[in-house]
């Protein structure tokens, strides 16, 4: 396998005063996190602060792109590099860009006609099938061009929480269904890659068009892969597990084609003692609710229960500074998924809450009296900021709510605008539930000025109706979420104080 060094660790003058854990670089999660190109691999990477560009050659890695501006996706395209390259920190707004890559000139490449998309984005234009309709409500994720020398291309299709990888060819249509990820590359003239989510991982398998055999690529399975790639005869893939940060592994295509599975290596406990994260499912009154459990290294001092965003996000046994932060705090750090989880594995995937607020509060609350040792903080970001302060009001053991990019009432959305919060309202529609007071416990509250989702001003407005021991936090610059360097320094030195003080 050919050897990818470690990303170096980010500097102290990027991470201050934040916990260690904020010192270990990754890749980022944005999808394609890497490019390969003649020179050697590209990397969106935070290692250089935010989002910055880095390139493997020689054994070491050497940043390519500088300055306040954030460089994200990279791809080796038409003989030359691109990156999308945002205009601000709220990370909304960005535009593709070529990147120079010394000693690289940019050469047109010879490619076949391609599949594509028609400007309706109802079907695929095949070069050689001709026009494949797609399925009604349907719409494609992702078209992966033909295997060079074939003319069968394959096409990623999601319905709701449904996906389907379809093969076209002159031959005709070959389908599997099942709970797809991403599709793409081909491996050889018959088989493409396909990443399956089993939780609380994401794993590549190869998909043989001709019998429908599907063969694991990795182990073990509980890692999660974000990004397969390949060119000429190397595949490349960005994965994370719960202690490792996400980072890149090159395999040898033809080990891959061959029948080989690849053996990767997540890091074990460090020299501060961290135990592993468990992965386990907590049985809820209406479903499954998958969790993820981190311990410190001694005696916990009190559990944070920590809830995702959306609320379609999800946890998976990724790795998180924020989240081994906490552990090495003495907190446990319970993660789970509750019903409106994106999760689309069949097993454990939960339906959508009946009521907002409501059914998968009840959920958070069960999981908490399964899992939680001694006094209880919870907290998330966006949605998962709002739910917390509704789980508060249920759980007297709850000693303190934080929300990072939340709102704290249904109507703090309304005069948002963003598209995708436009559309999640539409579809909680009355669904919300009623507004109660806040719980009679401290809040900390931090916020982006320039968040487009949820208006800071509508947050604000309630600062005065929390209990004493409150916080807000104003991030000047910032955007939806914790997303930069600056707004972690800003606020994790403050949001570590306040929950000292909580116990």
């Amino acid at each position: 396998m050919p050897d990818v060094v470690p990303l170096p660790d980010r500097s102290p003058e990027i991470t201050g005063p934040l916990p260690a854990p904020f010192r270990r670089a990754q890749l980022d999660a944005a999808r394609p996190a890497f490019a390969l190109t003649p020179a050697g691999p590209v990397v969106s990477t935070d290692a250089w602060s935010d989002r910055h560009l880095a390139l493997l050659a020689d054994g070491r890695w050497t940043r390519l792109t500088s300055g306040s501006r954030w460089h994200t996706r990279p791809e080796w395209t038409g003989g030359r590099l691109v990156a999308e390259v945002f205009q601000d920190l709220a990370a909304e707004r960005a535009s593709s860009r070529p990147i120079p890559l010394a000693g690289v000139r940019a050469v047109p490449e010879h490619a076949a006609p391609a599949a594509v998309l028609t400007p309706d984005g109802r079907a695929v234009a095949h070069p050689v099938a001709g026009e494949v309709r797609l399925p009604p409500g349907a719409t494609a994720e992702c078209v992966v061009p033909a295997f060079p020398g074939h003319d069968r291309i394959a096409l990623l299709l999601r319905q709701g929480r449904a996906r389907r990888v379809v093969c076209v060819d002159r031959d005709g249509v070959s389908h599997r269904d099942g709970p797809v990820i991403s599709a793409g590359p081909w491996l050889s003239g018959h088989e493409v890659v396909v990443v399956l989510e089993t939780w609380p991982g994401r794993v590549p398998h190869a998909w043989d068009v001709r019998s429908g055999a599907l063969r694991r690529l990795v182990e073990p399975a509980g890692i999660v892969v974000d990004d397969v790639r390949a060119d000429g005869d190397l595949v490349g893939l960005s994965w994370t597990s719960a202690g490792q940060p996400r980072r890149l592994e090159l395999v040898e295509a033809g080990r891959l084609a061959a029948g080989e599975q690849v053996r990767l290596s997540p890091a074990p406990p460090g020299a501060d003692g961290l135990p592993s994260a468990v992965c386990t499912v907590v049985e809820g009154a209406h479903c499954p609710l998958p969790t993820l459990v981190r311990d410190p290294p001694g005696q916990a001092r009190g559990t944070v229960l920590l809830l995702h965003g959306g609320p379609n996000g999800v946890n998976l046994a990724t790795w998180s500074p924020f989240a081994e932060s906490l552990a090495l705090a003495g907190w446990r750090v319970v993660q789970p998924n509750l019903r409106g989880s994106g999760l689309i594995d069949p097993v454990v995937r939960a339906p959508l809450p009946g009521r907002y607020g409501v059914d998968d509060a009840d959920d958070a609350l069960t999981v908490l009296r399964r899992t939680a040792i001694g006094p209880v903080v919870v907290g998330g970001m966006s949605y998962g900021g709002y739910l917390a302060s509704r789980v508060a009001r249920i759980a007297p053991e709850v000693r303190g709510v934080f929300l990072l990019g939340g709102f704290l009432r249904p109507s703090d959305l309304d005069g948002s605008g963003h598209p995708q919060v436009e559309a999640f309202l539409r579809t909680a529609a009355g669904r919300f539930a009623d507004h109660v007071p806040f719980a009679a416990v401290p809040h900390f509250v931090a916020h982006g000025e320039l968040d487009p989702r949820i208006p800071a001003e509508a947050v604000r407005t309630h600062l005065d109706d929390l209990p004493s021991g409150s916080e807000w936090v104003a991030i000047e610059g910032e955007g939806h979420g914790m997303l930069s360097d600056h707004a972690a320094r800003r606020v994790f030195p403050r949001f570590f104080s306040w929950l000292d003080r909580l116990g």
